[in-house]
């Protein structure tokens, strides 16, 4: 982009309201649209045309092909063997108990590509505590020779004949010592992150019972993204010859099944079921019957698109279904139908492939879209935790859809509401996803958000409930600051947002506020409005070190929030100079985003302004005083309990101090003013018995009322109820 045109949007950017910016950002992918269908029209006239004259004369009239996927067998060199060094043998595991998961890997001929396959799990696989297993079903080409190369990383089973898929599992699991068994075809190529994201996503939910990977051709385009199973027992892989860039297959989601090409299960789980039942042996539609054994004792069956594999499908067992083992996949489905039958009447869609992207997510019940200004980036803002927190927390009983209007933080962030199964969307695709989608509850988060959409929301689905999420009182922050700097501006922006606050509140069927004192306040501007407090939220973590092996000072806060920065300042010209006389060995961690120019020029050998940080746990459990300087604000201040979840000690303001229900000498040490902010920090810092008790009665303060498991109840007891009156049903 030319200067100009930047310093042009730059400046319309700041200008224009969020609602504005929807506007075009509509408009404009409206006429983007709508050129792309006017101009494939000719094109797909013409493809209809050629491909009725190739149907009808045997001739392609344009002189081309169309574009489609390469079937043949891709040729892989493994060289002269005995030139490539073999890989060391891993560090021994203690014990069988030590051992992860073990990765399952059945055999027949093809070495060209089990040496792939092994040479991708090296780089991937930590063997100290994983084992890889190989059952060779009486492979005739070089697969011994290749199997001996990897001897020292390797456990290999050979069998005299070849026993098939299904009976080559059962062998590998029956030899296996891992908790989890990872079922993994030898044509498979697996990618950096395959292997952990597996394992985090059934060790994130007990229900979690198997996960599998997606799935892709060597050309990068989507083999599977989940499999469908219809009501006639036929297999439909979702998202075939898709773009990985396509939001849809993206994000963790239950599904029927994932193939047995890349699939983890827990040990106790496939022992229960017998393992792979051999009505299915030599192979296919055994990995589907698994899966629905998983579901039948009460476990999910998840498809994780964080984890990935190149498939070369069809290299060992051909595509052809008339011959081969290719045919026990017609021969098989016929027993799967019977199995299942009852299952597949009640619970499965008939073959429809309009209604494709509705039947490849398992998950029963509504949707709720989550509208917020931009990705949640939560080891960079308070907010950010928790609303990455909210949206977690929905996934327990309906499927969410997060909306944001900016993306200014790289992909990661949204990578990981991907993989905790959270679905992403554009902001300018409402109209669609309220359309198309089985919409009951909308969360504005922000008045700007909810200004921008509410209307909008209004207009489009009449039961749909909307909940204004105000993080916090954007009137009482700016009212606050504003009797802090006299600034006039301040003072009419709060006078501003109080009317814009209290209107949106009004217009939404349920209102969250992030503090207690924040809901007596809006319950004053609107009485008799449902109004629920959701603070910031804590997952408890270890306490570190003991008293004597801490030390120094640490403030964490993202800069780009005007109430962190008064903190520093606060601190550093007022405060500081007078704990400095008393302690002048501690030194103070300033920690966090957007650090401005004045912050920085603190920066000195005792004060540590240290930027963003991607891991701040070593800082709060090995620090031994938090300071929350906070002269300003609204709602549960996020730092102070982030600190106290880790059990260290906080001084704080009262403003800090407020949402928590801390008590002074007891939980915290709170003062407003410089000297007696100075003398607690002081004498926290050099008093263990204070330390202790603070330390001790703030972590158990956070366990009671501010942990996901807490905060989650609200969460979805109060938008459920939101729902129910908003559909006149009384309880949801």
């Amino acid at each position: 982009m030319s200067s100009p045109l930047k310093h042009i949007k730059q400046a319309l950017g700041r200008r224009l309201s969020l609602s504005s910016k929807l506007f075009l950002r509509t408009v404009y992918s409206d006429t983007i649209s709508t050129a792309g269908k006017v101009a494939r029209f000719p094109g797909r006239f013409a493809s209809r045309a050629a491909n009725a004259a190739s149907a009808r004369l045997g001739i392609d009239p344009f002189g081309v092909k169309a574009k489609g996927f390469s079937w043949e067998t891709p040729a892989i060199a493994m060289g002269d063997l005995n030139s490539v060094a073999r890989p060391p043998a891993p560090c021994a595991a203690n014990s069988a108990a030590a051992i992860t998961t073990s990765i399952i890997i059945p055999v027949f001929n093809k070495a060209e590509f089990t040496w792939q396959c092994l040479n991708s799990l090296l780089q991937e696989v930590d063997l100290s505590t994983n084992e890889i297993i190989v059952v060779d079903n009486a492979s005739r080409d070089r697969t011994a020779e290749v199997l001996a190369h990897f001897a020292n990383i390797v456990r290999v089973i050979r069998n005299e004949e070849n026993r098939g898929f299904v009976d080559a599992c059962n062998q590998g699991a029956a030899a296996a010592r891992g908790r989890y068994f990872l079922f993994l075809n030898n044509d498979t190529e697996v990618q950096p992150g395959w292997l952990s994201n597996l394992v985090e996503t059934l060790e994130a939910r007990p229900e979690h019972g198997a996960a599998g990977s997606l799935f892709l051709y060597p050309d990068g385009t989507i083999q599977e993204a989940g499999a469908i199973v219809w009501q006639n027992g036929e297999a439909h892989h979702y998202g075939w010859g898709g773009s990985v860039d396509n939001r849809r297959f993206n994000f963790a989601r239950e599904v029927d099944y994932c193939s047995a090409a890349s699939l983890l299960i827990r040990k106790e789980i496939f022992e229960r079921l017998g393992g792979f039942d051999r009505r299915f042996a030599p192979a296919y539609y055994e990995d589907i019957d698994l899966c629905f054994g998983v579901r039948s004792l009460g476990y999910k069956v998840i498809y994780q698109p964080a984890s990935r594999v190149v498939h070369h499908e069809g290299a060992t067992a051909g595509r052809d279904v008339n011959k081969g083992f290719k045919h026990f996949q017609v021969i098989n489905r016929g027993k799967f139908e019977e199995k299942w039958r009852h299952v597949l009447q009640t619970e499965h869609c008939q073959k429809n492939l309009k209604r494709v992207d509705e039947a490849a997510y398992r998950k029963l019940g509504p949707h709720v879209l989550v509208f917020d200004e931009r990705i949640p980036s939560p080891d960079r803002d308070a907010g950010s935790a928790r609303m990455f927190m909210i949206l977690t927390a929905l996934t327990k009983w309906c499927h969410v859809v997060f909306v944001p209007f900016n993306r200014p933080q790289g992909i990661e962030y949204e990578e990981a509401l991907w993989k905790a199964g959270i679905e992403t969307a554009d902001a300018v695709d409402y109209r669609r996803l309220l359309k198309n989608r089985e919409v009951q509850a909308v969360v504005l988060s922000r008045p700007t958000v909810a200004e921008a959409m509410i209307g909008r929301i209004r207009r489009a689905g009449k039961n749909v409930a909307v909940v204004f999420d105000m993080v916090d009182a954007y009137f009482i922050r700016l009212d606050r600051e504003s009797r802090i700097s006299g600034n006039a501006q301040t003072a009419q922006e709060s006078e501003r947002y109080r009317k814009l606050e209290t209107r949106l509140a009004l217009a939404s069927d349920l209102v969250w506020c992030n503090s207690a004192d924040d809901k007596r306040v809006m319950a004053a501007q609107i009485p008799g409005k449902q109004i629920e407090v959701i603070p910031t939220i804590h997952a408890l973590h270890d306490s570190g070190k003991p008293f004597a092996e801490r030390q120094h000072l640490l403030f964490i806060g993202n800069m780009a929030h005007r109430p962190n920065t008064d903190a520093v300042h606060f601190f550093m010209r007022d405060i500081y100079p007078l704990v400095e006389r008393s302690l002048p060995a501690a030194k103070v961690f300033i920690v966090g985003d957007n650090a401005t120019t004045e912050i920085l020029a603190y920066a000195s050998e005792r004060i540590q302004v240290t930027g963003y940080l991607p891991d701040i746990a070593p800082l709060l459990q090995g620090c031994r005083v938090f300071l929350a300087p906070l002269r300003f604000g609204a709602g549960v201040k996020g730092k102070v309990g982030e600190a106290m979840s880790y059990a260290l000690p906080v001084v704080t303001t009262s403003i800090g101090a407020e949402g928590f229900g801390l008590v002074n000498e007891s939980s915290a040490l709170i003062a407003d003013t410089p000297e007696p902010f100075a003398a607690a920090v002081v004498r926290l810092y050099s008093d263990e018995a204070l330390w202790e008790q603070l330390a001790r009665n703030s972590r158990r303060l956070v366990a009671e009322n501010f942990t996901p498991e807490i905060i989650s109840e609200t969460i979805n007891g109060s938008i459920k109820q939101a729902i129910a009156n908003r559909r006149g049903i009384g309880k949801l």
